[in-house]
């Protein structure tokens, strides 16, 4: 199978770079996870609805999609990462969010079994009580209130269309993979 879909696959030809070159640009896919929820991060910073943020509860759902259904593409070393560039953008103590981030890879790990991707209605209940108790436990460390509890409404409500999207991503890196 050619790595360019418009390219016709030889028999018995490897491309120019090897097979070392292409393990390397598939090893590239793993990368996709980490950098939906950079997005996320980097977009949903400044985005704000009604005077409240949509932050933390939109970067949840693309780690709560990639913890459930593809947790070896998202390690516990990118979510300490990502929670230390979501702690220095929105000017939190540094740290807090990859604990919570690494706690909640824990308690993932126990749900990933119950669901599948085939449930949809479950899995939207199951992230709705993963990040309900991740924003109880973030608005205890923080001291946030009312604009966190907001914050979560605003990712039970973006679920299915992120979800939606993230399920599309996940198909075209299985194809790739």
């Amino acid at each position: 199978m050619s790595c360019f879909p418009w390219v016709p696959a030889f028999a018995g030809m490897t491309p120019v770079w090897g097979d070392r070159g292409m393990k390397a640009v598939k090893s590239l896919y793993h990368i996709i996870p980490f950098l939906t929820v950079l997005v996320l991060i980097i977009w949903g910073g400044a985005l704000r609805l009604g005077g409240y943020p949509l932050l933390p509860s939109l970067f949840l759902i693309p780690i709560f999609y990639w913890l459930v259904f593809r947790p070896k593409w998202l390690p516990l070393w990118s979510l300490c990462c990502l929670g230390v560039i979501y702690d220095a953008l929105m000017g939190h103590e540094i740290g807090l969010t990859s604990l919570l981030l690494m706690t909640s890879a824990i308690a993932s790990h126990f749900l990933r079994p119950y669901l599948s991707p085939d449930q949809f209605m479950l899995t939207w209940g199951a992230y709705a009580a993963y990040s309900f108790v991740y924003t109880v436990l973030y608005a205890l460390l923080s001291s946030g209130g009312l604009p966190l509890f907001v914050s979560w409404i605003y990712g039970i409500i973006v679920y299915p269309l992120l979800s939606w999207a993230l399920s599309h991503v996940y198909v075209r890196i299985q194809v790739h993979v």
